[in-house]
């Protein structure tokens, strides 16, 4: 009975080690698109936005934060205050930092603005972003401002912006096997102890 026990633990410990190797990624994946195309382009996309703004709150845990727009050149929203995400090139995401007023093509994802370095942006306060910023005036007049009226979606709001940390479904159902086996091995050496006695 022992050497089952023993058996056992061994086998706990090593599926135990196999669960958390398998929530936890080895490897980065760094970002891969095509070079963004002309702004006006994304005129012939329905779900792209084209707006400038200012970045009014940024979490630099989650990347979540406020985008106070300016004015829409494609797309509308009855708030001027937008949640939008923020991010680093290995996700896509543009950096952004409170203050920085941009103009850029983005699109909804689950309630928020979300920008890419897939896509036209740029910082209005560098002669780039000015000029992006002039392109999407040719292409789309001066644009409108929040609350005027528009044909296009407006962005939502976050469904949670907590930040917490979701934990993967394999440790979950990993760490709760392993505390049934934890339970059964207990349980068998203490029917083995009381019979011993």
């Amino acid at each position: 009975m022992h050497r089952l026990r023993v058996a056992l633990a061994v086998a706990v410990l090593a599926g135990g080690f196999s669960v958390l190797g398998l929530a936890a990624p080895d490897c980065t994946y760094a970002c891969s698109c095509m070079q963004p195309e002309p702004i006006a382009t994304y005129g012939e996309q329905p779900e792209a936005m084209i707006l400038t703004g200012t970045v009014t709150a940024m979490d630099p845990v989650t990347q979540q934060g406020t985008f106070r727009v300016d004015r829409w050149f494609k797309g509308s929203s009855e708030v001027s205050d937008v949640p939008i995400l923020g991010g680093d090139g290995a996700s896509c995401g543009i950096p952004m930092t409170v203050g920085q007023e941009m103009v850029m093509v983005a699109y909804v994802q689950d309630g928020i603005l979300q920008s890419s370095i897939c896509a036209p942006w740029g910082d209005l306060s560098t002669p780039e972003g000015q000029a992006l910023r002039d392109e999407a005036i040719e292409a789309f007049g001066e644009g409108t401002a929040p609350g005027d009226a528009g044909e296009a979606p407006e962005p939502g709001t976050p469904t949670s912006g907590d930040g917490g940390f979701a934990v993967p479904w394999i440790v979950v159902i990993g760490g709760g096997l392993i505390v049934v086996i934890i339970g059964v091995i207990a349980a068998a050496s203490f029917v083995s102890a009381r019979r011993g006695s």
